[in-house]
């Protein structure tokens, strides 16, 4: 796995992938309103990575399966928001997101002096949870029903991750 920035052949990899309906719900979206990903879509996503230097394309076997963001950077507060999204069901639950979310952390404490990253996840999702878990995120409350999708009222788990926590893990 690697991250890296975007090149026009993700373009193609982002394509080729599609809408999956249950990234679609992971992602906070109604599952049931899911139209065939349009190659217009893809280019606006692929621009809108190309302007982002927080944005990075998750690749592996050569070609990109996902990307993963810091957002909101408060540089006062050293904070920012941490997502990521792994685009294919084929590439869920093999040590893809763990690895990303650590080369993404190891730049937020590093490089950026971060002292805290934070970030939600839908309540349902235990895979992510867990690999959030795995990399040292500590859940801090619930967001009670914080998000309709398809109709239905769900809650997130809001977690974070400090540098010192995230240090004595490496260390």
């Amino acid at each position: 796995m690697t991250l890296r920035a975007p090149i026009p052949a993700d373009k193609r990899d982002r394509l080729a992938l599609g809408r999956d309906p249950e990234f679609r719900r992971m992602a906070g979206g109604d599952p049931a309103t899911s139209p065939p990903l349009t190659p217009d879509e893809v280019d606006s996503w692929y621009e809108s990575l190309r302007r982002d230097p927080l944005q990075w394309v998750i690749e592996a076997d050569g070609r990109c399966i996902g990307t993963a963001r810091l957002r909101h950077v408060d540089v006062g507060n050293r904070s920012a928001t941490y997502a990521i999204g792994i685009f294919h069901p084929r590439f869920w639950s093999r040590g893809y997101g763990t690895e990303a979310t650590l080369a993404v952390l190891g730049h937020a404490f590093g490089k950026m002096g971060l002292h805290r990253v934070a970030l939600r996840v839908l309540e349902f999702n235990r895979r992510a949870i867990a690999c959030y878990e795995k990399c040292g995120f500590v859940r801090e409350g619930i967001q009670r029903d914080g998000v309709r999708i398809g109709g239905e009222w769900l809650s997130e788990v809001l977690m974070a991750i400090l540098d010192h926590e995230y240090r004595s893990r490496i260390s």
